[in-house]
């Protein structure tokens, strides 16, 4: 293989969106956690903080960015507990040019 003008890691450019749920003691340090996150990778998208213990995010952006941003929360910042999550693919297209923090 040709590293240095084959395909090797092209494919992260490609566009991708997913829906990531995350559970376990998280609050306020990791919604804001995730939030910074997502604008410092320039992802589009939102993210509601349904509780204590419940946070959704919808991200969309290049594949490899939004990977690295799954493996980011799933570690979470110091003061939050990541226990699970669930990664669902979705459709592109997301109508938002940024990232939002939803109520």
């Amino acid at each position: 293989m040709d590293y240095f003008t084959g395909d090797l890691g092209a494919g992260g450019a490609r566009q991708c969106a997913v829906e990531l749920r995350f559970t376990g003691s998280l609050g306020e340090p990791f919604a804001s956690f995730a939030l910074q996150r997502a604008r410092r990778l320039s992802l589009r998208g939102w993210m509601k903080a349904d509780d204590n213990e419940h946070v959704t995010i919808v991200a969309e952006g290049p594949e490899a960015l939004v990977d690295a941003f799954e493996l980011v929360c799933s570690l979470g910042p110091i003061d939050s507990d990541v226990e699970s999550w669930t990664r669902i693919e979705q459709a592109t297209g997301i109508n938002s040019q940024a990232f939002e923090r939803r109520s």
